[in-house]
């Protein structure tokens, strides 16, 4: 295995006072159980460790001992894998519904096995169990560790308000037992622990292996503990640990989550008018072309308060991956692309030298704008490109045999949806086989490291559905063990299966508490489109939104609906209907009109869409861009360099001004959040709908999409609002005062308000 090692064996999660043996010897207490239990158990009520306390051994076993809970009763469990031939070997019955077996003394690294009840072979591994894939069948996954080296394990993490974070970790002697050398610990908080307290204090009990740190006195933000160590013959620790931790007033969670989707190279240039700073690739034409956008420009609109003022703090960035530096076809046949936008790596961890800037090299930016944001309370969103690579990969060049043979997607006998898994998106894009182990491993791997190195907070999952199930359940396993356990905040994943309107089902393939978080919400998206773009009904889309949240179900929260993406034409050129085709020029009406609003129609269409899409239950995407109407039909045509205040129109600052009120009150409001959805009313034209945290705090979004003014009188009855007053964050001047349970709500022609508890 390469770069970051897994280092237990497999176990199943057993209730609180279970033994747990694998890889290591059950015995007293103090020693049985593993650093990171990997649940092997077909019973559905063990599917989810991630709220199961870390179980900490004191000294690693080499025998490793296999603990399975079958299903039923069955009067024998028997256990076949590559460690015995795929011979079967009896289990012990333990009387307690699970079955034991030692095998004995494994080399370290994965084993592909299943288990056998009365004779019979179980089917593919549930999902919350590792997988292999082995001569085309999927079987569970034995990880075994390396005894003969020590293991660290988090114990507990926490971070409080008042700038203090505090954790427990434990040093696992090698099977020889050796001890740990204190000093050996090296022990960081942050990137620069001096620079931020002063220094961090660790105690160190070489006798319990215990080693205790904390920090006081830190500023608000992100502060990641790092620990490695050793034992006094030298070994170093078969990890080293990686803490995520958040000093912040109020506790995050992902529902609090607006995402803004920063094109790295088409939203701001932070060196511009430096010699060569735009770097495009000869033979490609402007738009497709790389046009100078970096990180630093990035980091400039950030101190300039962009996004905060739009209310997002999570900020998702554009592939950083090195791209080829060469032109390659586009889709059509006929024109040329650059890698500008990031979707073709060349390497695992290599940043894309052309988004570094005149006075700091791409990586450098990367680690500052990341910093920044962390300061700021802003989590970032790496996209991960792990379906395919570019043919100049160091993947393809050193192992030509990790991909597949398929064909190019859209050609015949070779569809998006009638071979998903394994047809290449272009000749030059070879697609990986996650049906190969090792490739498996790699990939799993590079990306934890790649998380470490930059200290990410989320990943974005490139084309979901075109990849195998293996490689997204076992990196959610693998955010949970690694980062999570013990404490540390939760890494959210998030995917893009694109899909159409009716395509609830196929996103929730993919979306379980053993696979991604939530999706992009592609059936939403196409209801918002039609809704308000293109003079659709409301009952429509409320009739999505049913079926999503009946769908979806507890995952609801962590999806992501949206108004627009970087694969989509602009809302602007679809509400205009002014599209001039993926390589026309579409004309952008927004941008025209000097200090007179012209548009209002399209600013109202725009504002009430995201005045929808941001009070929706999950994680609302702003696509940098739309937020001030920016035009574009399809791809490459949708992803033109970004305008920025003083140069924005009267119709561009309009709307900018709508958006950053909606999110202002999504940011100030729980009930926007995380409150739960009640529809309030629905017809064609007008909607109303709550959104309820509990204790009275309820929002109240109402909708007029009607040519001419409306009243309508809602029932807020059960919200415990009775004679509540609200004032509307989309006209702050404007309250309104519930009579009872009763609300009357007055709408102008295309107007829409957001009434928050006064």
């Amino acid at each position: 295995m390469n770069g970051a090692v897994r280092l237990v064996a497999l176990a199943l999660v057993l209730p609180v006072g279970g033994c747990v043996c694998a890889g290591f010897q059950c015995g007293e207490p103090d020693d049985i159980g593993l650093p990171r239990p990997d649940d092997d158990d077909t019973t559905a009520a063990d599917d989810d460790d991630s709220t199961d306390p870390p179980v900490i051994i004191d000294v690693r076993s080499c025998d490793v001992v296999v603990t399975h809970a079958p299903a039923g009763s069955p009067g024998t469990v028997e256990v076949a894998g590559e460690f015995n031939g795929w011979a079967p070997t009896a289990m012990d019955d333990n009387g307690d519904g699970t079955w034991s077996v030692n095998l004995g003394v494994l080399a370290p690294g994965a084993y592909a096995h299943k288990f056998l009840q009365d004779g019979q072979w179980e089917d593919a591994p549930p999902p919350w169990a590792y997988a292999k894939w082995l001569d085309g069948t999927e079987n569970r996954a034995l990880y075994v560790g390396d005894c003969a080296l020590p293991l660290l394990q988090t114990v507990s993490a926490t971070a409080s308000g008042d700038g203090r974070v505090r954790a427990t970790v434990h040093f696992a002697a090698a099977a020889d037992e050796v001890a740990i050398d204190p000093a050996s610990v090296a022990v960081s908080v942050g990137l620069d622990a001096t620079r931020e307290n002063g220094g961090v204090d660790v105690q160190i009990d070489a006798s319990t292996g215990l080693i205790e740190i904390e920090a006081l006195g830190l500023a608000s933000g992100k502060h990641t503990i790092r620990v490695s160590a050793a034992d006094t013959s030298g070994r170093d620790a078969e990890n080293s640990l990686f803490v995520p931790l958040w000093v912040e007033d109020e506790p995050f969670a992902w529902e609090d989550g607006l995402i803004y989707f920063a094109f790295t190279d088409r939203f701001r240039n932070g060196d511009y008018g430096e010699p060569g700073a735009a770097s495009p690739v000869d033979g490609v034409e402007d738009r497709a072309n790389y046009q100078g956008g970096d990180f630093l420009g990035i980091l400039d609109a950030m101190d300039e308060g962009w996004f905060q003022d739009l209310g997002a703090n999570v900020l998702w960035l554009t592939p950083v991956y090195e791209n080829p530096d060469g032109a390659y076809a586009a889709s059509d046949g006929v024109h040329q692309f650059s890698g500008f936008h990031g979707y073709w790596p060349v390497d695992p961890f290599a940043v894309e030298g052309k988004l570094g800037d005149a006075w700091a090299s791409s990586e450098d930016r990367l680690v500052e704008l990341i910093t920044e944001a962390h300061a700021r309370g802003i989590r970032v969103l790496f996209d991960l490109v792990l379906n395919h690579v570019h043919e100049d990969h160091v993947y393809r060049a050193e192992h030509p045999e990790w991909f597949t043979d398929g064909c190019v997607c859209g050609t015949e006998g070779c569809g998006w949806e009638e071979r998903p898994r394994d047809c290449w998106f272009m000749p030059y894009l070879p697609d990986l086989d996650y049906r190969n182990h090792w490739i498996l491993e790699r990939v799993v791997d590079d990306t934890l490291e790649l998380v470490r190195r930059f200290d990410v907070d989320g990943v974005r999952m490139d084309a979901a559905k075109h990849m195998d199930h293996v490689v997204m359940r076992t990196l959610s396993r693998r955010f949970r063990e690694d980062f999570e356990s013990g404490g540390g905040a939760p890494i959210y994943s998030v995917g893009e299966t694109f899909t159409g309107g009716d395509g609830h089902g196929t996103i929730m393939e993919y979306v379980s508490p053993d696979e991604l978080d939530g999706q992009f919400d592609f059936p939403l998206y196409w209801s918002i489109r039609d809704a308000f773009a293109n003079d659709g009904s409301f009952q429509a889309l409320e009739g999505t939104v049913a079926a999503g949240i009946a769908a979806y179900g507890d995952a609801y929260g962590l999806m992501s609906p949206f108004l627009g993406n970087h694969d989509i034409p602009r809302f602007a050129t679809d509400a205009a209907n002014n599209g001039d085709g993926a390589w026309g020029w579409s004309e952008d009406w927004m941008a025209g009109g000097g200090q007179d609003v012209t548009q209002p129609d399209l600013i109202a269409r725009q504002s009430m869409a995201f005045a929808f899409t941001m009070t929706q239950p999950g994680l609302p995407l702003v696509y940098y861009g739309d937020e001030i109407g920016l035009a574009g039909d399809g791809d490459p045509d949708n992803r033109r360099l970004m305008t920025f205040e003083p140069y924005l129109s009267a119709n561009q600052a309009e709307l900018l001004r709508r958006v950053r009120a909606i999110g202002q009150a999504r940011a100030g409001s729980r009930g926007l959040r995380r409150g739960e959805r009640r529809q309030l009313w629905v017809d064609d034209n007008l909607l109303v709908y709550a959104r309820d945290a509990g204790g009275g705090d309820v929002a109240v979004v109402a909708l007029n999409r009607n040519w001419s003014n409306r009243v309508q009188q809602v029932d807020l009855s059960g919200l415990g609002v009775d004679g509540a007053t609200f004032v509307d964050a989309a006209h702050p001047e404007r309250t309104v005062t519930a009579q009872g349970s009763s609300l009357n709500i007055e709408l102008g022609s295309w107007e829409y308000a957001i009434l928050l508890r006064q």
